[in-house]
C-alpha cells in the first residue's frame, strides 16, 4: 500500500467500556445504536481481550504492541519509559500527522508518559473547568447536567480537522473518552432512559460508587457490602453513560460522513478495560483479571478492506493492533517490528486464527494499597499483596496468583467465572500453568522496579510509601 493509498486512522477508545452492555455484543437494551451501525458496516471481534485490568497497562500495550511484562508499565510502575517505539512515533515516520485527545489524565504526556509520541496532544478538561482526574470523588457531576467531556472532545476533533489537518497527509488520531468510568451519572435524557420505573434520582444517588468502600467492607449496608439491588441500579447508571458516549460518537461519525472522511479512514473502536459489578468485596478495575475487566469491544471499519458485517470469534488482544497497522499499511520499520509481541490480525479477515490463547497480567498493587492506607492506616493490605497472571483459551481460563490460590474456570459452561473447578481438573490447571510459564519465558520482559505517579489531585502520600519500603514491599530504584 503506497503512501497515497494509506487511509486515515482513527482509534476511539471508550474508557471502562466492557462488552457486557453493548448492542452489537448481544445486549438487549438500546445503549449503542451508533456503534451498532458501524459494526454492521465493518468487523466485530467477539473475543478481544486487553493485557491488563486498567488504563495504564492497556494503553501502553495498545501503543507499543507489547504485553504488560514486555513494556513493564502498570500498577507498581506508573510510567512508560522511552526505550521502545510507540504507535504515533512509528506512524509519524511513515508520513502520518499524529494527534490525540484524552479525557483521562492517566493517558498523558506528564508523569505517566503513556501518550508519548503523539505530536499534537490535548488533555481535554472536564466541563466547567473541573480537574481531568476521574473517580467516585467527582461529586460535581451529580448536580450538573453535563457529560464527562465527550461533547467538548467531539467539538475539538472537528476544529482540528477543519483548522489543523494538513490535507496532504493522512492523519492518525487517538481519542479517549471516559463516560463509562465511575462516577457514573449520565446527563439527561440518558440517565432516566435506563433507570427502571420507580427508581428515582434520589434513590440512585444513594448507591455506593466508592470502590474502596466496597473492597474494604464499609458500605452503608448490612455486612458492609452492596446489595443485589444496589448492583442492579449501578448497572442501569452504566447503561446511561454508555448511551451518552454512543450519542457523542454518533455526532462524530455523522460529521465524518458528511465531510466524506469516514470512508477514507480505518476506524477502530475499542476499550482499555471493563469494571467489576456484582462481586462482593470487588469493585472498579483492580485486584483481579476476570473477563468482566479484560473482555472488551473491538470493532473495525474501512470499506473495501475490512470485511463488512463480519463477526470473528477468534481470540485477539489489544497488543495486536499496532502489528496489524504495520502490516496493513506496509510500513517497513525493523526496529519497531523487533519489539512487537502481538500479532497481525489481517489473517482473521479471511477466517484464520492468529493465536491459541490470550495472556493478561496484574502487577503488585502498590497504587491500590497506598490509597487504601489513606482510608484506614491499620488496614492489613497483605490480603491484596499478590500478583496475578491469566491464560485464557476459548474453553478454559487459568488464573495464577502469587499467593498460590490459583483459579480455573470452564469458560463455555461458566462464562461468568463463578465456579472454580481447579480441584476437579488439576491436570488442566497444571497444563495451562506450564503454557503460561513457557510463554513468559519466550518474550522480552521488562521490570523497572517501583514508581508511583505523583501528579493531579490524588498526590501520593509518601508516608504510606515509607511504610511499604520498611517492609521491603516498595523497591526504590534509580531510573532515567
Amino acid at each position: 500500500m503506497s503512501r497515497k493509498e494509506r487511509p486515515n486512522i482513527l482509534i476511539f477508545l471508550m474508557d471502562t467500556q466492557p462488552v457486557r452492555n453493548m448492542g452489537c455484543y448481544g445486549y438487549s437494551k438500546n445503549t449503542t445504536p451508533n456503534i451498532d451501525k458501524i459494526a454492521e458496516e465493518g468487523t466485530v471481534y467477539e473475543n478481544h481481550f486487553v493485557t491488563g485490568s486498567w488504563t495504564v497497562p492497556s494503553h501502553a500495550s495498545l501503543f507499543t504492541g507489547k504485553y504488560q511484562s514486555g513494556h513493564g508499565v502498570g500498577v507498581q510502575f506508573e510510567f512508560m519509559p522511552n526505550d521502545y517505539p510507540t504507535m504515533p512515533e512509528i506512524l509519524e515516520k511513515a508520513g502520518y500527522q499524529t494527534v490525540a485527545f484524552s479525557n483521562n489524565s492517566w493517558v498523558n504526556q506528564d508523569a505517566t508518559n503513556v501518550a508519548r509520541g503523539w505530536r499534537d496532544f490535548t488533555l481535554v478538561p472536564r466541563p466547567k473547568g473541573q480537574n481531568v482526574q476521574i473517580g467516585p470523588e467527582d461529586d460535581f457531576i451529580l448536580d450538573t447536567n453535563v457529560d464527562s467531556g465527550s461533547l467538548s472532545t467531539v467539538k475539538l476533533v472537528q476544529e482540528w480537522l477543519e483548522k489543523k489537518w494538513d490535507k496532504q497527509r493522512p492523519f492518525a488520531m487517538f481519542i479517549n473518552c471516559v463516560e463509562p468510568h465511575l462516577r457514573v451519572w449520565a446527563p439527561q435524557p440518558f440517565r432516566s432512559r435506563f433507570l427502571e420505573k420507580g427508581i428515582s434520582d434520589e434513590e440512585a444517588k444513594k448507591v455506593n460508587q466508592d470502590v474502596f468502600a466496597e473492597r474494604m467492607g464499609f458500605v452503608n449496608r448490612p455486612g458492609g457490602h452492596m446489595s443485589s439491588e444496589d448492583w442492579e441500579i449501578l448497572k442501569m447508571l452504566y447503561d446511561g453513560e454508555t448511551a451518552c458516549l454512543d450519542d457523542r460518537m454518533g455526532l462524530l461519525f455523522n460529521y465524518l460522513r458528511e465531510k466524506r472522511i469516514l470512508d477514507r479512514t480505518l476506524l477502530i473502536i475499542t476499550s482499555d478495560h471493563g469494571d467489576l459489578v456484582d462481586r462482593v468485596g470487588m469493585m472498579g478495575h483492580h485486584l483481579s483479571l476476570f473477563d468482566d475487566l479484560i473482555h472488551t469491544p473491538l470493532i473495525m471499519r474501512y470499506p473495501g478492506v475490512v470485511p463488512q458485517n463480519k463477526r470473528i470469534t477468534h481470540l485477539v488482544q489489544i497488543c495486536d493492533l499496532l502489528p496489524t497497522l504495520i502490516e496493513l499499511l506496509e510500513i517497513d520499520d525493523e526496529l519497531a517490528e523487533e519489539e512487537f509481541q502481538g500479532v497481525s490480525l489481517l489473517p482473521t479477515w479471511n477466517g484464520q486464527p492468529v493465536r491459541e490463547f490470550i495472556v493478561a497480567e496484574y502487577m503488585k498493587p502498590l497504587q491500590t494499597i497506598e490509597r487504601a492506607l489513606r482510608r484506614r492506616m491499620d488496614f492489613d493490605y497483605r490480603i491484596w499483596l499478590k500478583r496475578i497472571k491469566t491464560l485464557r483459551t476459548l474453553e478454559y481460563k487459568y488464573h495464577w496468583y502469587s499467593d498460590g490460590h490459583d483459579l480455573l474456570f470452564d469458560i463455555k459452561a461458566d462464562p461468568g467465572e463463578r465456579n472454580n473447578i481447579i480441584d476437579q481438573k488439576p491436570e488442566q490447571a497444571s497444563k495451562m500453568k506450564d503454557m503460561l510459564e513457557k510463554f513468559l519465558l519466550s518474550i522480552k520482559r521488562r521490570d523497572y522496579g517501583d514508581r508511583m505517579r505523583n501528579s493531579g489531585f490524588r498526590n501520593v502520600r509518601w508516608e504510606n510509601i515509607d511504610r511499604l519500603k520498611a517492609w521491603g514491599i516498595y523497591r526504590d530504584i534509580t531510573f532515567r
